[in-house]
Order: structure tokens, then sequence, then C-alpha cells
């Protein structure tokens, strides 16, 4: 390759990541359509699909080609459009659904996203810098955006979830507490891989209003008890196990130390119980993997939304072992996630620390 092959190549794939947001706007209005549900019902042609999208047909025309350059979406031997596998996972009847999580970015994220230099100048997130507070308030007075935040906080736990359920051995567990655990998916999961555990879904009011449907669902509404509170101020206790998932990183480190403290006096009524923290570790040094991409991703929205982070294995040790909690042992997952699992410390060990300090 000659020098003008290699500056228009850098050029090329720049520009590319520039105008990288007009593919997320197009997967958003593609389920905002319900285009996958209509194409997993038959393959169709563009005027039929116009006529049951209610759209104009040569607009959706350029929508669906745009679709079908993200192999969402293929033209079959007759000419119509019919639905890829990549495709069907924005359909919101499916299992492993990026749906709801596609629509949210479509509508929400991208406000927070477009002040991201500000926040960046700040340290703050965009709703800090406009005078809103880094928590999830706002969607108490908005039902909408509330439902469709934890539905693709759903959809997205799924296959951690079966990862964690698999990976990490809970047969001498009594009752498992899943703390911040929204709709319950994780929680259910468990539940399910664990028929004679007892569970507890802990979260604010609008984050588990809908969570006993889907505990229905799932077969295990008679095994799991919802509480609504805050984890800032205490957790419920007694539990042999508890599970933290993509919770510390929508916060910074003092928030993130009241959460393992309110942890950690809960585990205290039980010797063996275990806190597993459930997060994408960042790398030391990010390099060019497609991994280092989705957490530097994730980074930044952490950042512009809440104010939070993502951390290295190094930093949430260290955050454990200052709220009195010892990690015990790392479980890889799925994805960039891993559980760190940890016990309340030795009490005897912290005495001496303490002395010593």
């Amino acid at each position: 390759m000659n020098q003008r092959e290699d500056d228009e190549g850098r050029r090329s794939r720049l520009l590319e990541a520039i105008n990288a947001s007009w593919t997320t706007q197009a997967i958003a209005a593609a389920v905002e359509l319900r285009i996958p549900e209509l194409l997993a019902a038959a393959p169709l042609a563009s005027e039929a699909l116009a006529r049951a999208a209610r759209c104009d047909t040569a607009a959706l025309r350029r929508l669906l080609v745009a679709l079908a350059s993200l192999d969402l979406i293929a033209h079959d031997e007759c000419g119509r459009f019919v639905l890829t596998r990549s495709g069907a996972l924005l359909r919101t009847d499916a299992d492993d659904s990026l749906a709801a999580w596609a629509l949210f970015n479509g509508r929400h994220a991208l406000r927070a996203w477009s002040r991201l230099a500000e926040c960046v100048r700040s340290g703050r997130s965009a709703r800090a810098n406009s005078g809103g507070s880094d928590d999830f308030i706002h969607l108490d007075t908005d039902p909408e955006a509330a439902e469709l935040f934890h539905r693709a906080m759903t959809d997205l736990t799924q296959p951690i979830a079966t990862a964690f359920a698999a990976a990490v051995d809970l047969r001498h567990a009594r009752s498992v507490v899943d703390v911040g655990g929204g709709y319950g998916r994780l929680l259910a999961t468990v539940l399910v891989a664990y028929p004679d555990v007892h569970g507890v879904l802990f979260d604010l009011p609008h984050a588990i209003a809908a969570a006993a449907p889907q505990l229905e669902r799932a077969g295990v509404a008679g095994r799991c008890e919802l509480v609504r509170g805050s984890f800032f101020d205490a957790v419920p206790a007694g539990a042999d196990a508890y599970l933290l998932k993509s919770v510390l990183h929508d916060w910074g480190d003092e928030r993130c130390a009241t959460i393992l403290g309110a942890c950690r006096r809960a585990m205290a009524s039980s010797a063996d119980a275990r806190l597993f923290v459930i997060e994408r570790l960042a790398p030391e040094r990010f390099g060019l993997t497609a991994r280092d991409r989705a957490i530097a991703r994730s980074d930044l929205n952490m950042l512009v939304s809440l104010g939070g982070r993502e951390r290295t294995e190094a930093q949430y040790r260290e955050m454990l072992c200052r709220s009195g909690l010892e990690p015990r042992r790392i479980h890889e997952l799925v994805g960039e996630f891993s559980a760190i699992e940890a016990a309340v410390a030795d009490r005897e060990q912290e005495r001496s620390d303490d002395r010593e300090r």
C-alpha cells in the first residue's frame, strides 16, 4: 500500500466514525416503525411494507436501503425485503432483543452526548451542568422514559445473567438480594437456575413497578419479594448473596463507597455472605480492539449521563477494600463483563489494620 492509499484509508475510516450517528437514528427509526415485526411475519415488497407501516413508500425505501447496508434486512429472490438474523435482534419480542436500547439511544441519549465537550470541561454530567442531579429521580416524572430505560436494561442484562448463573456456584445460598435490580431479569435468571433459592428484588419504586409480571413470566414470582428503597440508605439484610450489576459504574467514588457500605452492613449478619459486583472491567491501557472501544464508549456514556465511570479491576479492588470488603475471585462472564466476588473482610485483620494506622 502506498502513502496515498494509506492516507485515503485513514480519512475514510475517520469519516465513517464521524458520521456514525446516522446508524443510531436509522436503527431507532426502524424499531419505531415496527419494521422488524412486520418483516418477521413475512417478506414484503416496499409498497406493501409502506402500507403496513403507514409510511411514504419512497421515503421508506430509502430507509430500507440504509438498513440493508447494515445487514439488518436483505432482498429475497423475488425482490422483497426480508429480515436478517441481525435484524431479528430488533424485534421487541425476541429473547435477546436490542429494540428498547435502540429506541433509548435514538430518543434520549443523544441529548446528553451532544454536550460531551461541556462535560469533559467540567467533569460533570450533562444533567448536573444544567442544575439537575446525578441520579434517576427524573424517571419518577417520566413514565415513558422510565419504562423504556428499564426495558432496555432488562434486555441488555439477559446474556450477562445467563453467563453469571452458569459461572457462579450458588447452590449453598438460601437467599439472594439483587441490589438495584430493576425489572429483575438477573434475579429471575438466577432463581430459575437455583430452584431452592429465595430472592429479594430491591430498587426504587419506578424501577420495580413493572417487575412482578416479568417475574411471573419467568415462573419465580412465588420465590421473590419486591422491596422498595434506596441503596444509599440501607440494603435488605441477612441474605447469603448480594448482586450488584451495573450499579457502581453509575456513580462517583464517594457514592460507590456509600452503596458498598450499605451492602457490607447488610452482609454482616451472615458469616458466609458474598457480594458479586458485575461490571465491565476497563483495561489498564486501551488498545484498538472492539472490546476496548465498547468500554470507552460506556465510560463516556457514564460521564455525560450520570457522572459515573468505568473502572479497572485494580480500582474496584481498592474500592471494595476501603469499604471493608475483601475481593476473593474474578468470574469472567460475557462481552466486557466480569463478576468480582467479595466477602466481608476478616474482622480481626481489620482491627489489626486499624491499630497499625
